[in-house]
């Protein structure tokens, strides 16, 4: 899915990293004995921390409250299966199959980056046992932020323009309802009208498929909606859309 996702690196999570390095290298220096348990515990509470930041941030998480709506609303328009037009769209297959090879890619290279890691790791404590207290804990500040530093780094310059550049999701099955559009298996994507009405539409009918980019609106949702009647589904795409704002119109 093309996706404009969580950022791992904002300014609260940079502030808590930082903190946690500190903590881990004064362990480390001077009370060697419980970094195991310090270590465990970052993992722990590193992982809650990022939970809840991708809670808050993905609507596929946020908004299932949105997804029952749309769920549980009249369906008036179903393409219960278009996986052949995805299959024809070779354009969509090449992008498809390019953001699989870079994935591949960053795993390969966060196993070479592991690798590196674990044996650095051993050869920097040897040498910090070597020095006097305050140096030694001057190396492992100065080891845990360079790690800190390239991850940031491959995150920024790798990770990020990566994710940006990934092939939308095009959908094999999906609903049209009147409160918005939903996958056919699973749900795991969902566009309630709301964000409809902003979302930039594009439309290919050579290769039979509507684009809906909502990315701009900080949404994961860049789908693409393949049919034989391309205009059929913009019809009812436009309909939500006006259903949506009559009901905003009402309230308001």
């Amino acid at each position: 899915m093309s996706a404009s996702q969580y950022n791992p690196y904002n300014w609260k999570f940079l502030l808590f990293t930082q903190a946690w390095l500190i903590i881990i290298s004064i362990v480390l220096t001077y009370y060697p004995q419980y970094y195991f348990e310090v270590i465990i515990l970052y993992i722990i509470v590193i992982f809650g921390f990022t939970f809840f930041m991708t809670y808050k941030s993905n609507p596929v998480f946020r908004d299932r409250k949105l997804l029952y709506e749309i769920v549980n609303s009249r369906t008036i328009y179903e393409e219960k299966d278009v996986t052949k037009l995805i299959m024809a769209d070779q354009e969509y297959q090449k992008q498809y199959m390019d953001s699989i090879k870079r994935n591949f890619r960053m795993l390969g290279f966060y196993i070479v980056y592991l690798a590196i890691l674990f044996f650095a790791y051993q050869y920097i404590i040897k040498f910090a046992d070597s020095q006097t207290l305050t140096y030694r804990l001057l190396v492992y500040l100065v080891y845990f932020e360079a790690l800190f530093g390239i991850g940031f780094f491959v995150s920024r310059k790798i990770l990020a323009p990566s994710m940006s550049n990934m092939a939308p999701m095009a959908l094999p099955s999906y609903k049209i309802t009147e409160k918005g559009i939903v996958s056919g298996k699973g749900y795991s994507v969902f566009l309630h009208a709301k964000y409809l009405l902003n979302s930039e539409i594009t439309i290919n009918r050579e290769k039979h498929y509507i684009e809906i980019d909502s990315t701009k609106q900080k949404l994961p949702y860049k789908v693409r909606l393949y049919s034989q009647d391309i205009d059929k589904v913009l019809d009812y795409i436009e309909r939500v859309k006006r259903l949506e704002l009559k009901r905003q119109s009402s309230e308001g």
